[in-house]
């Protein structure tokens, strides 16, 4: 079986699926396939921290809310 040859330089080619020139002639040539560019990176969204809710009209100025926690009851509690 004979193996297909380039078709610049007439030396055996290694890969036949290859388009009929050899590495170096495709090079030399320009015939090398172009790399595919990567599509461009999208923008980064930056995201907004939602607004602070307004203050409550009927708090009284200078006075935190407590947070709520359950609490067990004990005898010693009673």
């Amino acid at each position: 079986m004979d193996r297909p040859r380039c078709a610049a330089c007439n030396r055996p080619l290694k890969n036949p699926s290859s388009s009929g020139y050899g590495p170096e002639c495709a090079e030399k040539h320009g015939l090398k396939p172009k790399k595919k560019r990567r599509p461009a990176a999208r923008p980064r969204v930056r995201r907004l921290k939602p607004a602070p809710a307004p203050p409550d009209p009927d708090a009284l100025p200078g006075q935190d809310a407590m947070p709520l926690f359950f609490h067990q009851p004990t005898l010693d509690s009673l």
